[in-house]
């Protein structure tokens, strides 16, 4: 459980306690006052979804570390007016009431977490008892708590939790978490509506772990993300959910005596391909430590002695796994883009960029007792390099336009994943985006939040 000095001065002299203790609501929508003005051309609606607070009112009990914060949804319309500007309207609604109460009520959250510490003297049975109850409840949505990313009218949403409104261009919102579970939303009022799991996509699709940052085709709507088993050996599922049909197939199945499970929050998408590139924050004793600590973060462990495996998936013609490459160990939570070059021989090469680390250190230093500026321990990573973000570009050579590379007879010396540019600045943060025009073409310009010094999170936009 965090404990969070309040009394305490914060550190730096840069209070940031309230940025983490954001729990008010606007169910209907307010105008917002904007200073300068947003034209016209802007018009639109915005939706973000993030954890909101880890306090529990009327309870000594809090939440541990950040990617469990009780999630919040926030609407921002842009409407356009006669003006050539736009009004602000905002409305925001918690997502998790009843897991909010259930905590209050009993002190403790069941399930698994993905940072939550736990009561190491309970017993193996609770453990085993706890880490098999169901991941997601039906009856009560607000029990479930999947609120890393947002998105509108994605495909593959049953027909029962879609709202068919004539004044909203939007019928579904979908949140997800590093988890095989998808929950739905009303587009207008942000209620949960309900939950499902990736196997109602596809049977296939039973694995407990998937990704965060699904990926969409600009110009069909498809939906790609990758569900992973864990077993004796690991098992990734590469699939896509028509936006046309509903229907999931999976493109690709990924799994042997060398492919390890591994924490991965994004991956790449190209014109022709997905790639995923599995970095060594290896889930330990493929799966059995989540039972042993019932959170995700405490089972990773990462492995600078093993290589990064990269995997090219042709998602058009059917191929399945066409290429493979290796780097050095590197860590990462967010992809920023990847697109092609055609060599004009046959084989075109891929250019992925990231933003990565040297370790895994990020993951640690999520904590909450680590982020706020008062924490118990917001000094212990303070100016670490090991968590020094760097912007990478690598190239995937030669990547056949038909049939497969060939692997190598051996079954380890596979080509390399080439660094074309390596950016170790001060304005390399995290959180990249772009312009989403740019989605699978080559990208200029990058933004991304990073941190001013003053405390361990992000405080400035950087381009």
């Amino acid at each position: 459980m965090a404990q969070i000095e309040s009394c305490k001065a914060p550190f730096n002299d840069w209070p940031n306690d309230a940025g983490f203790e954001a729990s008010v609501e606007h169910r209907e929508p307010v105008e917002l006052t904007v200073t300068g003005s947003i034209p016209s051309y802007l018009a639109g609606t915005l939706y973000r979804i993030g954890p909101g607070t880890y306090k529990v009112e009327g309870s000594a009990y809090q939440l541990s570390h950040w990617f469990d914060g009780f999630s919040y949804l926030h609407r921002f319309q842009l409407v356009a007016q006669p003006t050539g500007k736009c009004k602000v309207l905002y409305n925001s609604r918690g997502q998790v009431d009843a897991l909010i109460e259930e905590a209050r009520k009993s002190g403790t959250l069941k399930g698994l977490t993905f940072g939550q510490k736990r009561d190491p003297c309970e017993s193996i049975f609770r453990k085993v008892k706890v880490f098999f109850r169901p991941a997601f409840n039906q009856k009560n949505s607000e029990l479930v708590n999947a609120g890393v990313t947002i998105y509108a009218n994605a495909p593959g949403v049953p027909r029962h939790l879609k709202q068919s409104r004539s004044s909203s261009p939007f019928s579904s919102l979908t949140s997800l978490t590093d988890a095989n579970i998808l929950k739905h939303i009303d587009p207008e009022t942000l209620q949960p509506l309900g939950v499902t799991r990736q196997d109602s996509l596809h049977p296939d699709l039973k694995g407990p772990l998937s990704c965060a940052h699904a990926e969409f085709d600009a110009a069909s709507g498809d939906m790609y993300n990758y569900n992973l088993d864990l077993g004796r050996y690991a098992t990734y599922r590469i699939f896509r959910t028509c936006a046309a049909t509903g229907a999931t197939k999976i493109i690709a199945t990924i799994r042997g005596p060398d492919v390890k499970p591994a924490y991965l929050h994004s991956f790449f998408l190209s014109e022709d391909y997905v790639i995923l590139c599995i970095w060594p924050a290896i889930i330990r004793m493929n799966g059995i430590q989540i039972l042993w600590k019932r959170n995700l973060a405490d089972a990773i462990q990462f492995n600078p002695s093993l290589q990064a495996r990269w995997y090219v998936v042709d998602r058009k013609q059917g191929r399945g796994v066409v290429a493979m490459y290796l780097s050095p160990a590197f860590f990462s939570f967010h992809t920023i883009n990847a697109w092609q070059k055609d060599n004009g021989d046959g084989t075109i090469d891929v250019m992925c960029d990231i933003i990565q680390y040297p370790t895994d250190e990020m993951i640690q230093r999520g904590y909450y007792d680590t982020m706020v500026s008062t924490g118990s321990e917001v000094t212990k990573y303070y100016g670490s390099e090991a968590s020094r973000p760097s912007l990478v570009r690598y190239r995937l050579p030669g990547v056949p336009k038909k049939g497969h590379r060939e692997a190598p007879a051996n079954g380890t010396d596979f080509p390399e994943a080439e660094t074309l540019l390596r950016i170790d600045d001060n304005c390399v943060g995290d959180l990249p985006t772009i312009n989403p025009k740019f989605n699978t073409k080559k990208t200029r310009y990058v933004y991304n939040l990073v941190n001013q010094g003053k405390v361990l999170f992000l405080a400035k936009i950087c381009s």
